[in-house]
């Protein structure tokens, strides 16, 4: 291992748990190496202006994880997890996300659980913990952890109750932030289904921006509820689906004013995962999904939908549909980075950014894979995405008139060496609308990752 630092810290929480009474140890470790290329990250055609050239990022990234488990008797679970992660032959941070962005180590979880408390069908998980919430759209940690408290209990007709609460930030001078989640999950016949409500408290002074305020101000107060049902179920013939709508309410208060936070999104993805008579195993589906956005109508009121800890990111890059624009309902790749040109003829008179104009985010898409053989796996993805809303105020100019954002391609292949060794590429190529650029953007990635 590269790492001593992290082999020594490994060795040090398996000697702990080996030496308790009666324990099972389970000791693994993931490493993951991914090359990436990315041209015209920032959707600006030209840097500088009229040179013809576009921007390039050229990079590797790294992820290592060590795990250790120790199942102990009777129904005691202690769990540690090591993470490091960086990007190769730099020393300056990435995403200022994780604890560290330089490959030394940090603690992503440590946690105890009981299961079966009294011999009841109850589950108590205390530490930093993993968690992620359905399809992670409203919760997930991201590979970060949660400081949390869980508990999770059998209920009678086959139902389960799930509760989760989480200290994010807590400091004396800096104000709160806390995450709560209350849940029901159960099954019917082939249908699995899930209700939750979850609470964003932050009291930490988080800077706050809509469509007409888009300089970030210091927040006093913002509270978000969201309610969420989840369907999904597997129909015959290699049939599925996965559908989730969700309503959300809340207040933000900064010194200058207070604004009412409404909005909702909904994800839905169909299709067919069957067995084809010459290419073997074959994936069709349908997805599409949408949050709303701001009126730029409503100067007392927020309706974009904007959870805290949705699922946005996979290691150092980001994760969504597309392998560039990588969009979820609110947010895309670099989004706080679009400048828009506004012109008046062929002149351009000013530039404003993508969040001053625009709000939301609706997307249709495809995609595709074929198995032809065990160890390789082929792909081809489609999107479509559109903005929900468009600025009336102070654009300047009349050309700015469309919604649409853009589309993007994405190609990929996975090959299966061992069962602990994939190699994968993918690229993504971006058209964007004439509201972005001419020019477009890709992505090109290969990874190689291992399990042991």
């Amino acid at each position: 291992m590269r790492n001593p630092l992290l082999l020594a810290l490994l060795l040090a929480a398996a000697g702990l748990v080996s030496s308790l009474p009666a324990a099972s140890l389970d000791v693994g470790t993931d490493y993951r190496f991914r090359g990436v290329h990315i041209n015209n990250p920032s959707y600006t055609s030209e840097a500088p202006i009229g040179s013809g050239k576009t921007i390039e990022e050229k990079f590797y990234s790294q992820r290592a994880r060590v795990y250790v488990k120790g199942k102990l008797e009777p129904g005691i679970e202690v769990g540690a997890v090591l993470q490091a992660i960086g990007v190769t032959g730099s020393t300056v941070p990435l995403l200022n996300r994780y604890p560290r962005e330089d490959f030394l180590p940090f603690v992503e979880n440590v946690y105890l659980q009981a299961n079966e408390i009294q011999g009841l069908p109850l589950s108590l998980t205390i530490g930093r913990q993993p968690y992620q919430w359905g399809t992670g759209l409203l919760v997930s940690d991201d590979g970060l952890g949660f400081d949390a408290i869980r508990l999770e209990a059998g209920l009678p007709w086959d139902f389960r109750m799930h509760l989760f609460a989480s200290k994010v930030k807590d400091r004396i001078s800096e104000g709160d932030r806390d995450l709560y989640l209350s849940g029901v999950s159960t099954r019917w016949g082939i249908h699995n289904i899930r209700f939750g409500w979850i609470l964003e408290e932050d009291r930490a002074g988080t800077p706050y921006a809509n469509i007409i305020d888009t300089t970030p101000i210091t927040s006093d107060r913002v509270s978000r509820q969201f309610f969420d049902i989840h369907l999904a179920g597997t129909l015959e013939k290699g049939a599925f689906y996965s559908l989730e709508y969700v309503l959300q309410k809340g207040k933000a208060k900064t010194f200058s004013k207070e604004m009412t936070l409404s909005g909702d999104a909904l994800t839905f993805e169909g299709g067919f995962d069957f067995i084809h008579p010459r290419y073997k195993r074959m994936l069709l589906a349908f997805v599409f999904m949408q949050g709303s956005g701001d009126s730029s109508t409503t100067s007392d009121e927020d309706e974009k939908f904007n959870p805290s800890f949705g699922h946005k990111l996979d290691g150092m890059e980001r994760s969504g549909y597309g392998e560039f624009f990588a969009a979820n309902p609110y947010s895309f790749f670099n989004e706080d980075k679009v400048i828009i040109p506004v012109k008046v003829g062929d002149k351009v008179v000013a530039t404003r950014s993508y969040t001053s104009l625009f709000s939301g985010i609706r997307m249709f898409g495809f995609r595709g894979s074929v198995q032809p053989w065990d160890f390789f796996t082929a792909g081809l993805e489609y999107y479509l995405y559109t903005a929900m809303q468009k600025s009336e105020i102070g654009i300047g100019a009349a050309t700015i008139t469309e919604k649409s954002l853009g589309r993007e391609l994405v190609i990929k292949g996975e090959y299966r060496y061992h069962k602990h060794l994939t190699f994968g590429i993918r690229w993504g190529k971006f058209f964007p609308s004439s509201t972005l650029n001419d020019v477009g953007s890709s992505r090109l990635m290969f990874e190689a990752s291992g399990r042991f």
